[in-house]
């Protein structure tokens, strides 16, 4: 493959790569991207146990009207940005990408690896917590549902978030770009939330909880690639 004659990822001489990158990296971005990782599990321990009782009422009222029939077309499409059949290919187009132009098929090992791993939190999770759909009209826990945590909310955040990260993490980072692609990713986010309350396909904490496991997710692979890679 070409290599780069940006800022890209290289080995440095004697390296080579799976080696753990210098100490000061460990203090500063792998340290900090374990904390917010843990900080945020925090924030999902504490949202579930709201949605398993006061926050109730808010999922109930966010199911109460059926969505707009004229639409419900649109809204069924815009709600495909989270789907695996539509994120997983423009993810892989990057990472192949970003690959090449960094002279190592790292970014999609990471990529491959980051997926396989959110969508078994997603799964771990939906079957712990057995939460029953919207369309039953009951929001309760430990019923044998599979709506908490949305695994398109998860998608949404961790996919369309790994692609502003391998772009800046193994070409360089541009301040424009990465701030348009990380306003991309929040407007998505967004879109994903409304259009899924509007069709009644999840509850509002479903939702909020897919976005967070999508973010912790991110965060974990963000480490451990930057405390192996070498720089």
């Amino acid at each position: 493959m070409r290599t780069s004659g940006r800022t890209a990822l290289r080995p440095r001489r004697g390296q080579r790569w799976g080696q753990r990158v210098a100490s000061d990296e460990w203090s500063t971005e792998v340290s900090s991207g374990y904390a917010l990782a843990g900080f945020l599990t925090l924030v999902l321990v504490a949202f579930t146990l709201l949605a398993m009782g006061p926050m109730t009422r808010i999922d109930v009222y966010f199911n109460l009207d059926p969505a707009p029939g004229r639409w419900r077309p649109l809204l069924t499409v815009l709600d495909r940005i989270g789907q695996r059949a539509v994120c997983l290919p423009i993810l892989a187009v990057v990472a192949v990408y970003v690959a090449r132009r960094a002279g190592t098929w790292r970014p999609v090992l990471v990529a491959a690896g980051g997926v396989v791993a959110l969508n078994l939190v997603v799964l771990v999770l939906k079957l712990a917590f057995g939460r029953s759909f919207p369309l039953t009209a009951d929001p309760s826990f430990f019923t044998g549902g599979m709506a908490y945590p949305s695994g398109h909310g998860a998608n949404v955040l961790f996919v369309y978030g790994l692609v502003p990260y391998l772009l800046a993490r193994y070409l360089g980072p541009r301040r424009g770009r990465d701030a348009l692609l990380w306003a991309g990713v929040a407007v998505l986010s967004t879109v994903m939330v409304v259009v899924s309350l509007t069709l009644n396909w999840h509850w509002f904490a479903d939702l909020v909880a897919g976005l967070l496991v999508g973010a912790i997710v991110l965060q974990l692979v963000e480490a451990v690639d930057r405390s192996t890679a070498p720089i």
